[in-house]
């Protein structure tokens, strides 16, 4: 038997010996209702849960550096997996890239050392590990490649390294909320800005959500050991994304953004990081003065007929169906075609839908109507190109358990979330003091797509429902009158109930059944039990130590289930709780139907009235019909689509394939 097994042995004989001892001396002298039983089963299971707890949090601050090497390992084999996944996605389920070209585009100073003057994707990795610091800031014209390149590079550091490197992952820049820097105050030595400490402090924070929403098994305990060491490399995500418009003001969240980046250090040096930003967007605000200090900054070059040509052959069956495409790149660079093709997105579609074949292996699209004379113009093209993808994509992609939609579904439903983004992504929206985002679909955040007001109404209308009919259903079953008690009960869940509309953006808990098979799930049980018994101990139990198994992305329908279901376990247990504290209270110690009644149809409701799942519930209520109808199984769909490859998991996000298809499909003409 290890060490941890006798301890743990040792424990439960020290208490079972104990409770044995106080019963065995105590009990014969004892007279009847000296002793409530209730009240003696709470405490001894308190006292029990709460020893064991607090050992195990021991256990985890002894041990908690060498977990944060551990644990940055699993997370790299997790982010190693999802990026993977996303980079297939990208790449049309292909494993070839084209191999941009990239050059460096200095700034007037501070700039990072170790720059050269070009580089391409394929070198990518050891060009960035030349710049001190190790500072990248990727731009290019949209479809340039800008996600690809750095998902390249983040992909090659983590095949890499080492035990002790920093893990890079990717966040979203958009889903960052930067109201929580605006109290920051003026670093002191340039009065603009933000002090170094500050900036740490923001950054750390959002990272450590970013990474305890989105990967399971990470808890904020891990997280926070994992970026006080320095092993998590952010790799930012669209910069152009955090503001309405192309031009970006001195008042805009993406300036605001670089102001913490540029005073986000880690010692005396500035901390690692990489950037995505859209070329306009990033020259709009370098035009104000502002930019990513000591950073290389590279620009994506366009691709080239030559490249065009070199590509299609690498990835077709049979070049010789692409001759006529191939001859006009040559023949004429400058050709409505060339301009279309000279982006690696929509190279990528081309040769993804024209290589497209039947169950009979005829294939289904010739490439020589590419250069028919209809499409004369760079848009025309455009235009073909994502009819064929989006419809190709719905026909060729067969989900398991007979999951179909028609082309005509797909189109309108993601052309409903299309406009809902760039509506966002134009206006700057904000609900109850939150940025909506222009590109991320998260799944329990979508109930603005029906309004501000409307789901949050319909999830009160849904919670009053609940309460006030299984109370009365409860009653009537049991042939109870209402008494004065009675009232004041449900008024009282009724007046609690108003605070459900109040609370506008609630975050969706996880109670995992599956993971009371690993030592980290049974600590995490533990410590909720023990915030269910003896509130008052909840504060001074830090998380425990981490477990030693795979990390995984969380699944978004996984989270709404499960936020469901801990809220109805956590409302039965709340309800036993108060039906026991309810027979302590009376005179007789005795148990009511009433009581029973109500503490089993109160608790459990209000377990999940004020939660994430029923807010999302209230979202599909109100997206049954009219113009912004959506499917009812609105979390299946969004699989489906991603892994037709319309659209991309971005953590526990979905966004779009590429922000081209995401505008063609806002556009109303575009759906009919």
């Amino acid at each position: 038997m290890n060490g941890r097994k006798l301890t743990g042995w040792l424990w439960a004989f020290v208490c079972a010996a104990t409770v044995g001892s106080l019963v065995a001396w105590g009990l014969p002298g004892l007279k009847t209702g000296d002793v409530d039983p209730v009240s003696a089963a709470i405490g001894l299971m308190g006292l029990a849960v709460a020893g064991w707890s607090m050992a195990m949090s021991w256990r985890g601050l002894r041990h908690q550096e060498s977990d944060a090497v551990a644990m940055a390992g699993r997370l790299a084999q997790a982010v190693l997996r999802a990026e993977t996944e996303a980079r297939a996605q990208l790449l049309g389920g292909d494993d070839t890239a084209i191999d941009v070209r990239f050059d460096f585009r200095p700034a007037s100073a501070r700039n990072a050392a170790g720059a050269a003057v070009e580089g391409r994707l394929s070198e990518v990795v050891d060009y960035y590990r030349r710049l001190r610091p190790g500072r990248l800031v990727i731009t290019g014209e949209p479809g340039a490649g800008k996600t690809v390149l750095a998902l390249e590079l983040l992909l090659a550091l983590l095949e890499e390294r080492g035990p002790e490197d920093p893990v890079p992952v990717r966040l979203p820049l958009a889903s960052w909320d930067l109201p929580s820097a605006s109290h920051l105050g003026p670093a002191p030595s340039t009065g603009t800005g933000h002090g170094p400490g500050a900036a740490v402090q923001v950054v750390h924070a959002w990272v450590c959500r970013y990474l305890v929403s989105t990967y399971r098994g990470i808890t904020p305990t891990a997280a926070a050991a994992l970026m006080d060491a320095g092993l998590i490399l952010p790799v930012l995500d669209g910069l152009d994304e955090m503001d309405a418009g192309d031009a970006p003001g001195y008042g805009s969240r993406a300036r605001q953004a670089l102001d913490v980046l540029n005073a986000f250090q880690r010692g005396r040096a500035k901390a690692r990081l990489v950037l995505t930003c859209r070329s306009g967007q990033y020259q709009a605000l370098e035009a104000l003065a502002v930019r990513a200090q000591d950073s290389a900054r590279v620009e994506i070059g366009r691709v080239g007929p030559a490249q065009a040509r070199m590509f299609i052959q690498q990835r077709v069956g049979s070049p010789a169906r692409w001759q006529g495409v191939l001859d006009t790149l040559d023949r004429a660079p400058s050709s409505p075609l060339a301009r279309a093709l000279s982006t690696p997105w929509r190279l990528t579609v081309a040769v993804t839908v024209y290589e497209q074949r039947g169950l009979d292996g005829a294939y289904l699209h010739s490439p020589g109507d590419l250069i028919r004379p209809e499409l004369g113009s760079d848009r025309a093209v455009r235009d073909h190109l994502l009819q064929l993808f989006l419809h190709d994509a719905t026909a060729r992609h067969r989900a398991p358990r007979s999951v179909t939609y028609s082309p005509d579904q797909v189109r309108a439903w993601l052309g409903v979330l299309a406009a809902y983004l760039n509506t966002n992504a134009a206006t700057g929206r904000t609900v109850a003091g939150r940025a909506l985002s222009g590109t991320d679909l998260v799944l329990h955040e979508l109930w603005p797509v029906a309004g501000s007001h409307r789901p949050r109404i319909t999830h009160l209308a849904l919670a009053a429902g609940m309460l006030l009919g299984g109370a009365a259903a409860g009653l009537w079953g049991f042939g109870i009158e209402l008494s004065g008690g009675t009232v004041l009960t449900i008024a009282a869940a009724l007046t609690a109930l108003g605070l459900t509309y109040g609370h506008a953006w609630p975050v969706p808990s996880r109670l995992d059944p599956g993971k009371l098979r690993t030592p980290q799930g049974r600590r995490t049980a533990a410590y909720w039990l023990v915030e269910m018994l003896i509130p008052s101990l909840a504060m001074l139990l830090p998380s425990g130590p981490t477990a030693a198994g795979a990390l995984s992305v969380v699944d978004p329908r996984v989270l709404i289930r499960t936020n469901l279901t801990s809220g109805l376990v956590a409302g039965l247990g709340a309800g036993l709780l108060s039906v026991l504290w309810a027979a302590e209270l009376t005179a007789g110690h005795t148990l009511t139907v009433e009581g029973i009644v109500l503490g089993f149809t109160l608790a459990p409701a209000a377990g999940i009235v004020g939660s994430a799942g029923m807010r999302y519930i209230a979202l599909l209520l109100c997206t049954r019909l009219g113009p912004r109808a959506l499917p009812w199984r609105l979390g299946r769909f969004l699989r489906w689509a991603t892994e037709s490859g319309l659209l991309r998991d971005a953590g526990m996000a979905h966004q779009f394939r590429h922000r081209e298809l995401q505008d063609w499909l806002a556009d109303p003409a575009n759906r009919a």
